[in-house]
Order: C-alpha cells, then structure tokens, then sequence
C-alpha cells in the first residue's frame, strides 16, 4: 500500500510523517486490502485554519474525506477518523450483501 503526502503552504516534518503514518497503520490499513491501494492526504494551512484531506483508493472503491481544525494535529485525527467510519461501513455493506447472495443461492440449489 502506497502512501502519499502532499503540503500546501507546509512543510511536511519527520513528526506530521510519523504521527500519519502511526494512525494509518492503527485506523485505515486493517480495512484495505493489503498490496491493493493508495492513500493520498493532503494537508493545508490557511491563516488560523488546518485543514487535512485523504482520499484511500483500493480494488473496486475509493473513499475521501476532509476535516478542518484550528491544530494539524487533530485535522489529521478527524479525518483519519472519518476514514475508518466509511470504510467499515464499506465493508459491512459489502459482507452483508455476499452472506445475502449465498443465502439466495443455497434456496435456489435446495
């Protein structure tokens, strides 16, 4: 998995790297496929405002979110956050729509 960081109007420190890359590895990467997928954030400054932004692309879906703060640090966490909520309700739409496929297909054989 592939992971991208973009800053406008920011430099990108060692600890903005470190603490992205610790909550990716805690919030997103357990809901994406391993060795499919890009994650892209951007992060911007504009006057008091922090804003983060990341879009995760994998097999056959991609989810973005966006999420603005007065500290980079929490735009990061809310976003990462937001991430999580969509792709675990990705997933479970997705398990509960095979499971009613399966059940569909057990009826018709029986």
């Amino acid at each position: 998995m592939k992971l991208t960081v973009t800053g406008r109007h920011l430099k990108i420190t060692d600890g903005i790297q470190e603490h992205l890359e610790m909550q990716v590895d805690r919030h997103i990467r357990p809901w994406v496929d391993e060795g499919s997928g890009d994650i892209h954030f951007a992060l911007a400054v504009e006057k008091q405002r922090h804003f983060a932004e990341v879009t995760v692309k994998s097999k056959g879906f991609s989810v973005h979110a966006e999420n603005m703060t007065g500290d980079l640090y929490n735009a990061i966490d809310g976003v990462v956050l937001k991430t999580e909520k969509q792709l675990r309700k990705h997933k479970d739409r997705a398990k509960s729509l095979k499971s009613k496929q399966n059940s569909r297909m057990n009826a018709k054989t029986s």
